[in-house]
């Protein structure tokens, strides 16, 4: 049980026992993946935990288009994909492996087993599983309100009167942190629990949705 005993370090078995943890890991199975392979993609349907046993993986979501955002780093230890085995629903991000990885995966519908067999030891799971869970949602918000901070602060966005460029059809260019080059019309300034969001209508007549925080800058267009 050294690998277990290793990663039960961690949150996910915190406070399980020498004789807990010889239950727990015999429910998990190892999985190998090869470094530019994925785990599993944004919007597949998924149920099963994972925590890396060794390598490294990076957790990332499509922002728009072309754009995406790393999360955070899944190392040694590391809890992921703790979403989708809640609710058994889509994938909200994307794990793509960037050192080949050792990786000890559960099931829900295994976990739900265990459960039974030893409630104890599966209410000790469950409460820490949503401890780490909120504990990411808060470092997630926390991202997000810094990015979007950092970004009104870089391009001096807030003197720039965002009614005013609705009002008079104003052309803007909004390069993103990728380096793309958005032209157009600004519709709406939406306020989402992620941040805000920038409606922008293209010169093709598109309706583009961006989150802020993926702007490195906004100019006006000559």
């Amino acid at each position: 049980m050294k690998a277990i005993e290793h990663i039960g370090t961690g949150n996910l078995f915190h406070q399980l026992t020498d004789e807990e943890l010889k239950h727990a890991r015999k429910w998990f199975k190892k999985a190998l993946f090869k470094a530019g392979e994925y785990v599993f993609k944004e919007n597949d349907m998924g149920n099963t935990l994972y925590i890396v046993k060794k390598g490294v993986v990076s957790i990332t979501r499509r922002i728009i288009g072309d754009v995406e955002k790393t999360i955070f780093v899944a190392n040694e230890g590391t809890v992921f994909g703790e979403f989708s085995f809640m609710d058994a629903g889509e994938r909200s991000a994307s794990a793509l492996v960037e050192q080949d990885v050792a990786l000890l995966s559960l099931k829900r519908s295994d976990f739900d087993n265990f459960a039974k067999q030893y409630p104890t030891i599966g209410m000790k799971l469950y409460n820490n599983l949503m401890i780490i869970l909120v504990e990411r949602l808060r470092r997630t918000n926390d991202a997000y309100r810094d990015g979007i901070r950092w970004n009104l602060e870089l391009t001096g966005s807030m003197k720039l009167n965002f009614q005013y460029l609705i009002n008079e059809d104003v052309d803007i260019s909004i390069e993103l942190n990728s380096g793309r080059v958005l032209e157009g019309r600004v519709i709406q300034l939406e306020k989402s629990d992620a941040g805000h969001e920038i409606i922008l209508l293209d010169r093709d007549d598109k309706l583009i949705l961006i989150p802020y925080h993926a702007a490195a800058s906004i100019s006006l267009t000559k």
